[in-house]
């Protein structure tokens, strides 16, 4: 041993026990990344769109929705957040229907994803409601009827909710 040799670094020992757990660890956390896989999917989607593959876009929307899903029962979300959750997809949803000029059937996603998000509103909310409402051309109901009857609704938001609202406004005319 020279002089200086204890400048030199000594090589730490593996700790195969802490090396196999961290292994364990890291398999575990990417087969349960449910958000992440929820990302690849929605990332996969917009492609998709943007090929003009809508019913991909669809499929992978729904993949999505199953993962957030995954997401939420493995957190322990309360019913009001996995539906939150959930509705999110639906603004990407309404669009696919929107682009293939199904403005009824975008709308009701579009009043889901409000409904969802009534106890967090955000600008978006109004100006989708407003545009995809517009697109319908309702004689019978006007927007601020349809707001109201948004803003009314005490029930969890289900999407059979935003359904029947929806199909109210139709069967009016």
């Amino acid at each position: 041993m020279g002089f200086f040799s204890f400048f030199r670094k000594k090589k730490p020992k593996i700790d195969f026990e802490f090396k196999d757990f961290a292994e364990k660890v890291m398999t575990e956390f990417l087969e349960n990344d449910f958000l992440g896989k929820a990302a690849e999917a929605g990332h996969k989607a917009k492609a998709a769109i943007k090929a003009n593959q809508h019913d991909d876009a669809w499929g992978l929307y729904h993949e999505q929705k199953s993962f957030y899903m995954q997401h939420a029962n493995r957190s322990g979300f309360t019913a009001r957040q996995a539906l939150t959750l959930d509705a999110s997809v639906h603004e990407e949803m309404a669009n696919i229907l929107r682009l293939e000029s199904k403005h009824q059937d975008a709308l009701v996603h579009v009043v889901y994803w409000v409904l969802a998000g009534a106890d967090r509103p955000i600008k978006r909310h109004q100006q989708k409601l407003q545009s995809y409402f517009n697109r319908c051309k309702f004689k019978e109901t006007t927007l601020s009827d349809a707001v109201k009857v948004i803003h009314a609704q005490t029930k969890l938001p289900e999407f059979n909710l935003a359904k029947t609202i929806v199909s109210e406004w139709v069967s009016r005319g």
